[in-house]
Protein backbone atom coordinates (compact mmCIF):
# COMPACT_ATOMS: atom_id res chain seq x y z
CA UNK A 1 0.00 0.00 0.00
CA UNK A 2 1.24 3.48 -0.82
CA UNK A 3 1.94 5.91 2.00
CA UNK A 4 -0.92 8.27 2.71
CA UNK A 5 -0.11 11.96 2.53
CA UNK A 6 -1.63 15.18 3.77
CA UNK A 7 -1.92 17.19 0.56
CA UNK A 8 -4.41 19.86 -0.54
CA UNK A 9 -4.72 21.54 -3.95
CA UNK A 10 -7.13 24.42 -4.46
CA UNK A 11 -8.00 27.11 -6.97
CA UNK A 12 -9.83 30.07 -5.48
CA UNK A 13 -9.91 33.81 -4.91
CA UNK A 14 -8.28 35.78 -2.08
CA UNK A 15 -11.03 37.13 0.14
CA UNK A 16 -9.16 39.80 2.09
CA UNK A 17 -6.29 42.25 1.74
CA UNK A 18 -2.85 40.65 1.86
CA UNK A 19 -1.06 41.76 5.03
CA UNK A 20 2.32 40.28 5.92
CA UNK A 21 3.48 40.42 9.53
CA UNK A 22 6.84 39.65 11.10
CA UNK A 23 7.17 37.30 14.08
CA UNK A 24 9.40 38.02 17.08
CA UNK A 25 11.97 35.71 15.45
CA UNK A 26 11.92 37.93 12.30
CA UNK A 27 10.00 35.41 10.16
CA UNK A 28 7.41 36.71 7.70
CA UNK A 29 3.87 35.28 7.98
CA UNK A 30 0.60 35.97 6.17
CA UNK A 31 -2.91 34.68 6.95
CA UNK A 32 -5.62 35.02 4.32
CA UNK A 33 -8.98 33.49 3.49
CA UNK A 34 -9.55 31.79 0.14
CA UNK A 35 -12.98 31.33 -1.44
CA UNK A 36 -13.71 28.29 -3.59
CA UNK A 37 -17.01 27.56 -5.33
CA UNK A 38 -18.85 24.32 -5.98
CA UNK A 39 -21.78 24.00 -8.39
CA UNK A 40 -24.56 21.42 -8.26
CA UNK A 41 -28.15 21.01 -9.39
CA UNK A 42 -31.08 20.87 -7.01
CA UNK A 43 -34.08 18.55 -7.44
CA UNK A 44 -35.67 21.05 -9.87
CA UNK A 45 -32.60 21.01 -12.10
CA UNK A 46 -31.57 24.55 -11.12
CA UNK A 47 -27.88 25.30 -10.60
CA UNK A 48 -26.81 26.11 -7.06
CA UNK A 49 -23.51 27.71 -6.08
CA UNK A 50 -21.91 26.98 -2.72
CA UNK A 51 -18.93 29.02 -1.54
CA UNK A 52 -16.42 27.49 0.88
CA UNK A 53 -13.93 29.61 2.83
CA UNK A 54 -10.49 28.23 3.67
CA UNK A 55 -7.95 29.69 6.12
CA UNK A 56 -4.46 29.77 4.62
CA UNK A 57 -1.08 30.48 6.18
CA UNK A 58 2.02 31.47 4.23
CA UNK A 59 5.46 31.49 5.86
CA UNK A 60 8.79 33.11 4.94
CA UNK A 61 9.50 33.67 1.26
CA UNK A 62 6.01 32.50 0.29
CA UNK A 63 4.49 35.28 2.45
CA UNK A 64 6.81 37.82 0.81
CA UNK A 65 5.91 36.53 -2.68
CA UNK A 66 2.18 36.73 -1.93
CA UNK A 67 2.60 40.31 -0.70
CA UNK A 68 4.33 41.25 -3.99
CA UNK A 69 2.04 39.37 -6.39
CA UNK A 70 -1.40 38.89 -4.83
CA UNK A 71 -4.24 41.07 -3.65
CA UNK A 72 -7.87 40.77 -2.65
CA UNK A 73 -9.75 39.09 -5.51
CA UNK A 74 -6.66 37.48 -7.09
CA UNK A 75 -7.11 33.89 -8.24
CA UNK A 76 -4.60 31.41 -6.76
CA UNK A 77 -3.59 27.89 -7.61
CA UNK A 78 -2.00 26.45 -4.50
CA UNK A 79 -0.69 23.31 -2.87
CA UNK A 80 -0.34 22.79 0.85
CA UNK A 81 -1.19 20.61 3.83
CA UNK A 82 -3.91 20.76 6.48
CA UNK A 83 -2.79 21.72 9.97
CA UNK A 84 -4.71 21.66 13.24
CA UNK A 85 -3.94 23.65 16.37
CA UNK A 86 -5.52 24.52 19.69
CA UNK A 87 -5.39 27.78 21.61
CA UNK A 88 -7.13 29.49 24.52
CA UNK A 89 -8.94 32.72 23.69
CA UNK A 90 -9.13 35.87 25.83
CA UNK A 91 -12.19 34.45 27.66
CA UNK A 92 -10.18 31.36 28.65
CA UNK A 93 -12.15 29.14 26.23
CA UNK A 94 -10.25 26.41 24.42
CA UNK A 95 -10.58 26.77 20.63
CA UNK A 96 -9.45 24.73 17.63
CA UNK A 97 -8.13 26.09 14.37
CA UNK A 98 -7.82 24.37 10.99
CA UNK A 99 -5.55 25.99 8.40
CA UNK A 100 -3.85 25.07 5.18
CA UNK A 101 -0.10 25.64 5.33
CA UNK A 102 0.94 26.65 1.83
CA UNK A 103 3.93 24.93 0.21
CA UNK A 104 3.69 26.54 -3.23
CA UNK A 105 1.35 28.74 -5.23
CA UNK A 106 0.86 30.61 -8.49
CA UNK A 107 -1.26 33.74 -8.95
CA UNK A 108 -3.39 32.96 -12.01
CA UNK A 109 -4.73 36.41 -12.81
CA UNK A 110 -2.38 38.72 -11.01
CA UNK A 111 -2.73 42.42 -11.45
CA UNK A 112 0.78 42.89 -10.09
CA UNK A 113 3.31 41.42 -12.50
CA UNK A 114 5.98 39.20 -10.90
CA UNK A 115 9.43 38.74 -12.36
CA UNK A 116 10.06 35.37 -14.10
CA UNK A 117 12.07 34.21 -11.06
CA UNK A 118 9.20 34.99 -8.65
CA UNK A 119 6.59 33.13 -10.70
CA UNK A 120 8.03 29.69 -9.86
CA UNK A 121 9.71 30.21 -6.48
Amino acid sequence: MNALTNSVQLIGRIGNDVEVKTTTKDTKVCNIRLATNEYSRNTNGEWLETTYWHSLIFWGKLAEKLERTGQKGSRLLLQGSITYSEYTDTNDIKRERTEIKINQFIVLDNRKTPSPEEEFE
